[in-house]
């Protein structure tokens, strides 16, 4: 063999060589590669909606769950009858003939028509579409389930079933399963889930077929999400304020419920509310967590920051006094009013009876650099970190202004700079549990599908600012605010030690900077049991008509969540209250002034209702502030009419309401001719 015929020969035998190893690769070593791709041509599928996790409260109780629905599809090219399938679906699916007609004719091998809808529903649909369509076609005359073309698949749909409760905190999805607000979006990643598939097939063409029996995949749920809210709290809450602000006629409000301790949110309500399985029906403004995202100048209740500041900086003591220069005093340029006109009062007196002038002197003996420091540790001006989205951080004016300057003095007392509802019970907590700034979290635990905690909230302890000296003087101090004459007289319960502060802030005007004469911001931050606080509550009403002030409009709210959250958590009341309470009253009340005290004659003591003709109304408030008790004030003046009568039993919660008239004589005279 020649050496030409040699090379032509080990060619071939090389390109035989290649050829056997290419169809092993492919018939042995690639056989699956080529199998996918092949499925990919004649193989594909639909995404459906995913199982988001449920959301819990801290009982356990359902808060947001997934349901099952089912979703109507259709194959246009296996209808005989478009238009009559189109005109027999419409009524049905609430869509109209046309429309589906339109989406028919599409070149689509699949279109959805409905989607999450009752199960029940779907399959009825279903059913007499098909059974209307087998009339028309002789070969399918009397069997329905011959039709091709029409079918459903299960769904998952989002359904809150408390429906407003906690609306606000918890949010909402959209069509497709995202969260769009509250935990539903900040916790989206942990609750959506996987999507699941519906497996279908292509023909020649490429247009999409959907099996009778096509297999719907479906991946793991989303993670459970525990909530540190208690749903029964949380309509104590939400029902208390809403009773507020319907009562005033106010715009809105936010109410909050607060463990200072751990800093965990035990309810967090506003007004008003959505129902999220409809939030398209609520207008934008209702759905917003007015608690974070709305701030507002937080008016007398910042006094509390205030002192404290100069208490833990040691400028005053509990025993200084100040000249309250008998209700004007003229500071930077600028003169300063108190609503009553005050002499000299201590620095627990100035809290008491919430004196503007007060709190400015206090102001003036701090360090203008360490008073900005101490309002930017008690949180002001940062977020908090909520696992909430839309938290804002609020205004805090530069540290420039905390020279001698008027706005030094007006933040003092609340107004110039901006808080939102959940800042201030965050710093509040720091005020009564001792010092420490806890991180306020909603969010108490997270497990995935099999069970395994990937989250667990934690009390976290961000900074100290008060000594816990300091901390014990304030809530002494905050006690006697809810005491006989203070402001906050009705907020104060029955069987219960308790402290906290009014507010009532003017709100600027839009567009012009200037304060509105008549909208205000009327709020109330208290807590309980005096000594060893375990709640804290937090009640702010948005634009009040009538009654403007904190005392008045938000001080009762709190006193009704405070009392009904406290025997639900079996918060034991102080025994000896009652009793103290007769000798203070007693001992405070003037001879002029005919009150019955509270009687010690039983163990529960019995509540009389005092004869309040002829008091004016802050007089009123004080004396009434000892009963718990709903006040209803109506007009100006002095008081002409009650209901109850003098002398009656008062029940605790019971409503009393007291007309007040601008002629004294005339008025009072015509009403102890009833008596």
């Amino acid at each position: 063999m020649t050496s030409r015929a040699r090379l032509v020969l080990y060619g071939l035998l090389s390109l035989y060589l290649l050829i056997v190893l290419r169809a092993f690769h492919i018939q042995v070593l690639g056989v699956k590669g080529i199998r996918e791709r092949g499925a990919k041509q004649y193989c594909t599928s639909i995404p459906l909606l995913p199982k988001r996790g449920v959301i819990l409260d801290r009982t356990g109780s359902e808060l947001a769950v997934s349901i099952a629905t089912k979703s109507i599809f259709v194959q246009p090219g296996k209808l005989k009858f478009p238009d009559k399938a189109a005109a027999l679906l419409a009524p049905r699916v609430s869509r109209s003939a046309k429309e589906l007609s339109k989406r028919f004719a599409a070149d689509k091998g699949f279109v959805w028509v409905r989607r999450q809808m009752p199960s029940t529903a779907a399959d009825e649909a279903v059913r007499e579409v098909k059974e209307a369509l087998a009339e028309l076609d002789p070969e399918t005359r009397g069997k329905a389930s011959a039709i091709d073309g029409i079918g459903t698949v299960e769904e998952p749909k989002r359904f809150y079933p408390n429906r407003e409760l906690a609306s606000s905190l918890i949010g909402f999805t959209n069509l497709d399963s995202e969260g769009m607000e509250g935990i539903e979006l900040s916790l989206n990643k942990y609750l959506h889930g996987e999507r699941a598939v519906l497996m279908c097939e292509r023909d020649a063409h490429g247009r999409l077929i959907v099996p009778a029996s096509s297999p719907v995949e479906f991946n793991s749920n989303g993670h459970a999400v525990t909530l540190t809210i208690d749903r029964n709290i949380q309509h104590i809450a939400e029902s208390e304020l809403d009773a507020a602000v319907e009562k005033y006629h106010a715009r809105g409000g936010a109410a909050l419920v607060l463990a200072p301790k751990s800093g965990e949110i035990l309810a967090m309500a506003n007004s008003p509310s959505f129902n999220p399985n409809a939030p398209g029906d609520a207008p934008v403004g209702a759905r917003r967590d007015r608690a974070i995202t709305d701030c507002f100048e937080p008016g007398s209740t910042f006094k509390v920051f205030t002192m404290a500041s100069a208490l833990e900086m040691g400028a005053v003591g509990a025993s200084d006094r100040f000249f309250c220069e008998n209700g004007a005093y003229r500071y930077a340029g600028r003169v300063i009013h108190d609503t009553h006109k005050y002499g000299w009062l201590t620095a627990p007196e100035i809290l008491k009876y919430s004196s503007n002038i007060g709190i400015t002197k206090i102001n003036e003996k701090m360090d203008g650099n360490r008073y900005y420091d101490m309002i930017r540790a008690f949180g002001f001006g940062s977020r908090e970190g909520v696992e909430l989205p839309g938290e804002i951080s609020g205004i805090v004016p530069s540290r420039d202004a905390f020279g001698k300057h008027i706005r030094r003095a007006t933040v003092s007392f609340g107004q110039g700079i901006s808080v939102t509802a959940l800042q201030l019970a965050a710093a509040m907590g720091a005020i009564v549990n001792g010092g420490r700034v806890m991180k306020p979290y909603v969010v108490r635990e997270i497990r995935d599908p099999k069970g395994k905690t990937v989250y667990s909230g934690q009390p976290k302890e961000l900074r100290r600012v008060l000594s816990p000296k300091t901390s014990a003087r304030m809530r002494e101090i905050l006690g006697k605010v809810v005491e006989e004459d203070g402001t906050g007289t009705q907020a104060r319960i029955r069987g219960f030690l308790v402290g906290g502060k009014t507010g009532t802030a003017q709100k600027v005007e839009p567009g012009t900077g200037k304060y509105s004469p008549t909208r205000r911001t009327a709020s109330f931050i208290g807590f309980l049991p005096l000594e060893d606080p375990e709640l804290l509550i937090l009640v702010v009403v948005d634009e009040p008509r009538g009654q403007v002030y904190g005392g008045v409009v938000a001080a009762p709210a709190f006193n009704q969540i405070a009392v009904k959250t406290a025997y639900y958590l079996g918060i034991q009341p102080t025994e000896a209250v009652a009793s103290a309470l007769s000798h203070r009253i007693e001992a405070v009340a003037p001879a002029a002034v005919r009150v019955t005290p509270v009687s010690t004659a039983s163990p529960a003591g019995v509540m009389i209702m005092p004869d309040l003709a002829g008091l004016s109304m802050g007089r009123a408030v004080d004396i009434m502030g000892r009963y718990s008790v709903k006040l209803s004030l109506k007009g100006s003046g002095v008081a002409c009419a009650q209901t109850p009568a003098p002398g009656a039993v008062l029940v605790p919660g019971e409503e009393c309401s007291v007309v007040f008239a601008a002629e004294p004589q005339l008025r009072l005279s015509a009403n102890k001719e009833k008596r």
